[in-house]
């Protein structure tokens, strides 16, 4: 066993000299089984990685596939062994290619470069740090928690649009966006000494792998119901585990959210322990029913309240179809933006102004914007 470490060792050594890395750059040792075994690199990728354990018995093409999840296919590894002479012989080859035959009669090394520094997470905290600190940006020295929550509101709008106009480069850009606001807050948050962006990632993926205990545990559910069902158990677990038992199950949801959400996000919390009826007829009567009393309504007072129970039983009946209640409102706006921007066009184009066009006039361009969609 000794005398094996010390050969690990000797190739070690020889295989940094073959690579002529300069040892003042970051250098990641991995076991090429640890990689195999993750569905994501967990390393640094603005770090050289160098990968060893690579023997006949070893899947290249799982490894090509859980490195492909960060790396480009284009991106060159070398593929480096050494001979019992101390020789050593290296091969460059393109990711996309890792799988093809290699010779394994001899273990293998890979040696995966860093990719630029900008795809590091680390880096980004870095750049924000730097925005921070005495010597940085004055805009970013001045921000906090509560200045940036407008910042933090609109961005998180701004992916919610992205996705509805399944613009993925938009999404991939408003993703970055947003994720600058969370570093930035952590950032803040180490600098009064509350937490850090370690604390952040450690405290969700605790959260996570406790909540799912049907994936990384022993627990047994059935379906997706079970699954939100036992969401809920945990959730109760762990409130009374924080001495917070008299909070209600519709205690978690924030009354900041926009009514809608916070109206589907209520019902939906309620149907998990069975509020709820069991077929969608009675969700298509109470829409009527508030309808009906909705025409009733003898004061503006019981107008209001009446537009919201109605409000609320159709936020109700776009749950029992799936539907996201914001989003499909969100869509509607939007498209009443597009028809009626067609209507100010042609008012233009017409020397028109909108306040001198008919109802009949702006109807037949409203028309006449549908037939685009």
């Amino acid at each position: 066993m000794k005398q094996k470490s010390l050969d690990w060792a000797n190739n070690l050594q020889i295989i940094i000299q073959a690579l002529n890395l300069e040892m003042n750059n970051p250098l990641v040792l991995m076991h090429g089984d640890q990689l195999i075994q993750a569905h994501h690199p967990k390393h640094s990728t603005n770090h050289a990685l160098l990968v060893y354990g690579i023997t006949e018995s070893f899947d290249l093409t799982l490894l090509k596939n859980v490195m492909k999840e960060v790396y480009p296919d284009v991106h060159f590894v070398r593929v480096i062994q050494v001979k019992g002479t101390g020789e050593v012989s290296i091969t460059e080859i393109n990711l996309d290619g890792l799988s093809a035959l290699i010779d394994l009669s001899r273990e293998a090394w890979l040696f995966f470069p860093p990719l630029d520094r900008e795809s590091s997470f680390q880096e980004l905290q870095e750049i924000i740090a730097h925005l921070r600190a005495p010597n940085g940006c004055p805009w970013d020295r001045e921000q906090t928690h509560l200045s940036l929550r407008n910042n933090l509101l609109e961005e998180a709008y701004e992916v919610l649009e992205a996705i509805d106009r399944q613009d993925v480069d938009g999404l991939q850009e408003e993703l970055g966006d947003l994720l600058l606001q969370i570093v930035l807050h952590s950032q803040i948050a180490a600098e009064a000494d509350e937490f850090r962006m370690e604390d952040v990632v450690a405290g969700i993926s605790r959260k996570i792998i406790r909540r799912h205990p049907h994936v990384f545990g022993d627990t047994t559910v059935d379906g997706v119901k079970g699954v939100l069902q036992n969401w809920e158990k945990l959730k109760e677990k762990e409130r009374a585990d924080r001495g917070s038992v008299e909070k209600g199950l519709l205690d978690g949801v924030p009354v900041i959210l926009p009514s809608l959400t916070q109206a589907q996000e209520l019902q939906d919390r309620a149907a998990r322990v069975g509020f709820d009826w069991p077929t969608i007829e009675p969700v298509w009567a109470k829409v009527l029913e508030e309808l009906e009393e909705v025409r009733q309504a003898g004061t503006p007072e019981e107008v209001e309240k009446e537009l919201g129970d109605l409000l609320f039983a159709v936020v109700n009946l776009t749950r029992w179809f799936k539907v996201d209640s914001e989003s499909a409102l969100r869509g509607t706006n939007q498209k009443f933006r597009r028809r009626f921007k067609h209507i100010e066009k042609n008012a233009r184009k017409t020397g028109r102004d909108l306040q001198s066009m008919t109802l009949d006039e702006m109807d037949g361009y409203w028309n006449e914007a549908k037939g685009f969609e």
